[in-house]
Order: structure tokens, then C-alpha cells, then sequence
């Protein structure tokens, strides 16, 4: 008796069937892509709308503050001082700063 070789068919991925698999995985990888980067996104855009509000807050303090220095450093206010402790001006004595631009 004589063996009879066997032939393993291979079997082999046709093009129509890769191409639909392909098309699959693609539309399952866009979809994923989409909804993460719509949450992503969205979280970035609320981060953004927390730090403006923080910026705004702060320029209001800001503002409220430089008012109260610029009252508080008013000259009359600070010879009103003086003078109530007793303290008189003497204009030998006085010396002026001025602020430059240099520094």
C-alpha cells in the first residue's frame, strides 16, 4: 500500500474578509478616539472656566488692595500722623526719592 501524501490546505485571509476587519477595528478605534477625546475636552474646558474665575477674583483683591495702599500712603494722611504724635517737618531734614526707571 502506497501513503497517500495529504495536502494541508493553508487557509489563507482573503482581501474581502481583511478589508472588513480592518474596516471594523477602524470604526471601533474612531469611535473610542472620539468619546475620549469629547471627555477630555470638555474637562479641560472646565478646568479653564475655574481658573478664569480664579483670575478674576484675584484682580478684584488686587484692585481693592492697591486702592487701600494708595490711601494709606496719601502725604497728609502720614503729616496728620506725625504732627498728632508731635512730630513737626523740618525741611533740612528732607530728603526726596524718586523712583527710576532703571531699576
Amino acid at each position: 500500500m502506497a501513503k497517500t501524501a495529504k495536502k494541508n490546505k493553508k487557509k489563507t485571509l482573503r482581501l474581502p474578509t481583511f478589508t472588513a476587519i480592518f474596516f471594523f477595528v477602524s470604526v471601533l478605534s474612531y469611535l473610542a478616539s472620539v468619546l475620549f477625546l469629547r471627555t477630555y475636552n470638555n474637562s479641560l474646558s472646565s478646568q479653564k472656566q475655574e481658573i478664569a474665575a480664579k483670575i478674576s477674583a484675584l484682580q478684584v483683591q488686587n484692585d481693592a488692595v492697591a486702592v487701600e495702599v494708595n490711601t494709606l500712603n496719601n502725604r497728609e494722611r502720614v503729616n496728620s500722623i506725625a504732627a498728632d504724635n508731635g512730630l513737626s517737618l523740618e525741611q533740612n531734614n528732607i530728603i526726596t526719592i524718586t523712583k527710576t526707571d532703571g531699576e
